[in-house]
């Protein structure tokens, strides 16, 4: 199953990642000003992947 993964030491909490979704709530941003992916509402398009500026979202094929 593929997904996405969150290095959370390059993530910058810009939000690029959230408004590139487009399913409602899958990538939110922590009280550590980082996010996460719920990955069951993940429909693995990728585009938060194309979108984040730092690359701190990679595929994730595990």
């Amino acid at each position: 199953m593929m997904g996405v993964r969150v290095a959370e030491d390059k993530c910058i909490g810009c939000k690029i990642c959230i408004y590139a979704c487009p399913e409602p709530n899958v990538i939110k941003l922590t009280d550590s000003k980082k996010v996460t992916i719920e990955c069951i509402k993940c429909k693995s398009c990728l585009l938060c992947v194309s979108a984040c500026p730092k690359k701190a979202l990679t595929k994730d094929e595990a």
